[in-house]
């Protein structure tokens, strides 16, 4: 099912769903994102079975990237190798918009429609949710922190619990 067209905001980003698996048989997902000035900073991650490119249309965004900090402006892009820890905002006066490729795309898109479901108008989910959507996207996303094996206890007790997160009705 195509999920095109959809708009979810994430943590203050405001995302649009440009391109998904449907339309490309798995190759790509493209969003366009639009974050705020001073916009929140996101957890530290990697993604580790895909790549990412952001292109900045408008604006300028600040990236860390395996622990290097960079600012990117409009006209530029970056490149976020799999497995690299990294996560972006946008700690400037005007707004950022972007263009966000993940490649594969692998469930991208059902991983944002879930976490949009689960914040439910909150910057974070509720931690049982949080853990069953880890669970379920371990292979579309991955903190930082705690270790990986504190992660794996926490949802192997709790994610039962956040069940309710991964249906389209939760």
């Amino acid at each position: 099912m195509s999920l095109v067209g959809l708009e979810l905001e994430n943590g203050g980003v405001l995302l649009k769903f440009v391109e998904t698996s449907a339309e490309n048989g798995g190759a790509r997902h493209v969003q366009e994102a639009r974050y705020p000035a001073r916009s929140p900073l996101p957890p530290y991650h990697r993604h580790p079975k895909q790549d990412e490119r952001f292109t900045i249309l408008e604006g300028a965004l600040r990236f860390r990237v395996d622990g290097v900090e960079r600012d990117v402006r409009a006209g530029d892009a970056i490149d976020v190798p799999k497995g690299a820890f990294h996560n972006a905002r946008n700690p400037h006066d005007t707004p950022a918009l972007v263009t966000w490729e993940t490649r594969p795309a692998l469930r991208t898109a059902e991983f944002f429609a879930t976490m949009g479901r689960a914040m439910k108008g909150r910057t974070r989910p509720r931690l049982v949710d949080a853990m069953a959507i880890l669970r379920e996207y371990r292979d579309e996303f991955q903190l930082a922190k705690p270790p990986l094996l504190v992660q794996q206890i926490l949802m192997t007790c709790l994610a039962p619990f956040g069940r309710r997160a991964l249906t389209p009705s939760g």
